[in-house]
């Protein structure tokens, strides 16, 4: 019996190629998407679950509250916390501290190289992440001072096989280290280090105080592994009380009116964590996650749908099939069983088709997403087990309604020619149509929005010209190449075709650091908290920033180094300040005088408002020189400046970028979101159109003989198609109606995550509208003016 379901199924897939191309063209598409999409979720959500220890780990993050602002809230936590957590708590397992280092050049042999992502860590570290080494002994590599772990990726640039890089020594800008580990990087966690140096190195830096006793010094990132997961929020509450113990003393004693408290972050929740600052990378979207989610589930459900509509609309093509199946004997369970069978074998020749799509589209699906995704996830027995559900559950839910719909008939009415069926409910044809074409305007809705507010974002005034500024990353521990900064300068201001040069510690689209600091408010002197960038004296002119009033920093007034300080318009604005210049700041126990007030321009992304912020001067900083170059020729005057470079440094290789590639960086996000949004708001469009394509066909084949009256009565071929196009017509008019408002109020919702963004415009809706029901009298169309042509007579004399 199954035998003769599997011919009579493919039989049914040879006579009706059209119909059956369509929907396995359909089912394909959207398998295809929903296992790109799903790929991209699950890896998404992967972060930190190759940790033994995942679930009993915590990060300990600090909130800094002063009396009349909203808390600071920060990924980092203090130096003295660590020692505090092992005297307080001997019940919890291991505590340990991460601190980041700026970014370095190392030299082995003949070898030099400028290594970023570089971290300070202690062997208990290894302890609470189960790295995997390739060699040493992660319970000892970093025990002695000034040892460094390195990972393979690291490794490979200097030696050809890891096993060598135990006992060399690698020289860096303040010390050497000798590599006693290498170790290969997990992957998927918001801790992301090409090398591990022993911290004992840099707390030798620190004095007794800093250690022990300095609670505001939020530098490291403090992790502790409990007994187990079910102590995390009876941990929360001990933290509670250990603030109360210490840190409330703590700020009493230096007469501070503020309050701090800490807080604990499962590491799993860590990625997509936004709410605390300064984390060691860019937190990721769990809205992301869900939108991306609910596409592939939209693609998926229009497949289907396209399924239903035109088995249902075929129906009639089958009804004495099924009468006569009756009339001999046959179940109507096991008619019901026949047609999910034929549904589960369209289904799994889609997911063929599938599979081989997703294979051809891995390479460009990694390219979009920045994921790096290969072919042998096919072979997992978890993927495995999805493409099975997939094939169940579409080829079930795509197949039931037909399947109950054919298997209902009654023999005695299918089998008189004039009682056939009309090809199922035209009720609920119409009802998916309006279903699929919802969908498709809500994605293209989307992708208008996405799209908009991208170009908000370019072209926004970000208060400063980001245009033609390359800036070069000035590697850190070198102060005799930060001395030689100004000859640099000199010589790179000697090309015609470079305008400016500034050499600064912080930069636009960099994370700023956070101080608190004491200003004058009301003649007296309240703590307030401050973003801080520390520039040179032609910052302001190379990035185009507007002097509001007072002045700039002059290198003729000796005392702008020590004393001065230029702020911005938001902090002017939050302080209260009608007249700023000459207002007093003091920071690090100096005392400052408000030289100059800057209109406000954008550090950060225009996610979040402008905050108050101090432009403190430091002439010489390891951190970045900043040339302005003019428009001409610029390959020519970055070679210059390359020459130059090597000329100046020979030691350190210079690495570089553009201030507008770098600020825009900003928004991958986004770009990803949209480019995602763009390809599959166009695949939802082509899934819908071939299921309107073919009920398009399928009406017109119904009423072949009703065109051939209407012609012969004198219709023209342009009555035909309006005859036949404006029920779809009319369809697409309910499904943009009920697809505006879901859209808007999406979008809204999306929009809110911007401190800066556009507006929702009708034009967006009216725009999306026009194009779906454009796209779909188009398709419709194509099938009508192909009815409109038939002759006549012989479309009358059709059975």
């Amino acid at each position: 019996m199954l035998q003769n379901y599997f011919k009579i199924a493919l039989r049914n897939l040879v006579r009706n190629r059209v119909y059956s191309a369509i929907n396995i063209a359909g089912l394909a598409i959207g398998v295809a998407s929903c296992i790109l999409i799903f790929l991209y979720v699950k890896d998404e959500l992967s972060y930190e679950s190759h940790f033994t220890n995942a679930d009993r780990i915590v990060r300990v993050a600090g909130e800094i509250k002063l009396a009349s602002q909203e808390a600071n809230k920060f990924s980092l936590s203090p130096a003295a916390l660590e020692p505090a957590l092992r005297r307080d708590f001997p019940d919890i397992e291991h505590v340990t501290q991460l601190v980041q280092e700026r970014k370095q050049t190392v030299w082995y042999k003949d070898k030099s190289f400028n290594e970023d992502q570089l971290v300070f860590a202690d062997s208990s570290f290894f302890h609470v992440f189960d790295y995997p080494f390739v060699v040493g002994d992660p319970n000892t590599a970093l025990d002695e001072p000034q040892t460094i772990v390195l990972s393979e990726e690291m490794a490979a640039r200097y030696f050809d096989d890891p096993a060598q890089a135990i006992g060399e020594v690698l020289k860096f800008s303040r010390h050497s280290y000798k590599v006693t580990g290498v170790y290969r990087d997990p992957g998927h966690s918001h801790i992301r280090a090409r090398a591990f140096l022993s911290r004992s190195t840099h707390d030798a830096t620190l004095d007794e105080e800093e250690r022990t006793n300095q609670w505001f010094a939020m530098g490291r990132y403090t992790y502790v592994l409990l007994q187990s997961p079910e102590q995390i929020p009876v941990f929360q509450e001990k933290m509670d009380a250990f603030a109360q113990r210490h840190v409330i003393p703590w700020i009493k004693e230096h007469e501070s009116d503020a309050s701090m408290r800490f807080v604990l972050q499962p590491l799993r929740s860590i990625h997509f964590d936004t709410v605390y600052g300064a984390d060691m990378t860019a937190p990721g979207n769990i809205s992301y996650v869900y939108i991306f989610g609910a596409v592939a589930v939209f693609l998926l459900l229009i497949a289907c749908i396209n399924y239903m509509n035109l088995a249902t609309a075929r129906s009639a093509k089958r009804a004495k099939e099924v009468g006569l199946r009756k009339v001999v004997g046959a179940f109507r369970s096991q008619i019901i069983g026949q047609f999910i069978g034929e549904s589960l074998l369209i289904t799994l020749i889609a997911v063929v088709l599938a599979l081989a799509l997703v294979q051809t589209l891995i390479p460009a699906f990694n390219s979009l997403t920045g994921k790096n995704f290969d072919s042998n996830f096919v072979l997992q027995p978890e993927f495995l087990l999805i493409v099975l559900a997939i094939v169940v559950f579409v080829g079930v839910v795509a197949g039931s309604y037909p399947a109950f719909f054919l298997s209902n008939f009654k023999p005695a009415d299918v089998l008189k020619s004039d009682q056939a069926p009309k090809g199922g409910s035209a009720s609920l044809r119409r009802v998916l149509v309006v279903v699929q074409f919802t969908i498709s305007l809500i994605m293209i809705i989307s992708t208008i929005v996405v799209f908009t507010q991208m170009h908000f974002l370019r072209n926004r005034n970000l208060g400063f010209n980001k245009e033609q500024i390359m800036v070069i990353d000035v590697p850190g521990g070198d102060s005799t190449l930060v001395k030689q900064l100004p000859s640099l300068r000199q010589q790179l201001l000697s090309n015609p075709l470079i305008e400016k040069v500034s050499n600064a510690n912080d930069i636009p689209a960099e994370e700023l650091s956070k101080h608190m600091m004491l200003a004058e408010l009301d003649g007296k002197m309240a703590e307030r908290t401050f973003q801080i960038m520390s520039v040179d004296y032609d910052f302001l002119d190379v990035m185009g920033i507007e002097l509001k009033e007072g002045r700039n920093y002059d290198r003729r007034m000796k005392t702008d180094e020590t004393e001065g300080v230029i702020v911005n318009e938001a902090a002017a604005r939050w302080m209260g300040w009608d007249n700023p210049i000459g207002k007093r700041i003091e920071y690090n126990d100096r005392d400052l005088q408000v030289i100059g007030v800057v209109k406000d321009f954008h550090v950060q992304s225009l996610h979040t408002k402008v905050e108050p912020l101090v432009l403190k001067l430091r002439p010489q900083s390891a951190g970045y020189v900043l040339v302005r170059l003019k428009p001409e020729n610029m390959a020519s005057t970055v070679r210059f400046v390359e020459n130059q470079w090597q000329a100046f440094d020979p030691k350190h290789p210079m690495e570089y970028f553009f201030m507008d590639e770098h600020f825009d960086k900003q928004y991958r996000a986004e770009a990803k979101m949209l480019t995602v949004f763009g390809y599959f708001a166009g695949l939802t469009i082509l899934i819908a159109c071939l299921g309107l394509f073919g009920l398009a066909s399928f009406t017109a084949e119904q009423r072949t003989k009703e065109i051939g009256i209407r012609k012969v009565l004198g219709s023209s071929t342009s009555d035909i198609v309006v005859l036949l196009s404006k029920d779809f017509a009319v369809l697409v008019l309910i499904a943009i109606v009920l697809a505006s408002p879901i859209a808007w109020y999406g979008m809204d919702k999306w929009l809110q995550d911007f401190a800066y963004r556009t507006e929702l415009n009708w034009w967006t809706f009216a725009l999306a509208g026009f194009a779906a029901l454009l796209i779909a009298l188009v398709t419709v169309s194509f099938q009508a003016v192909k009815a409109a042509s038939l002759d006549p007579v012989k479309a009358i004399r059709t059975q």
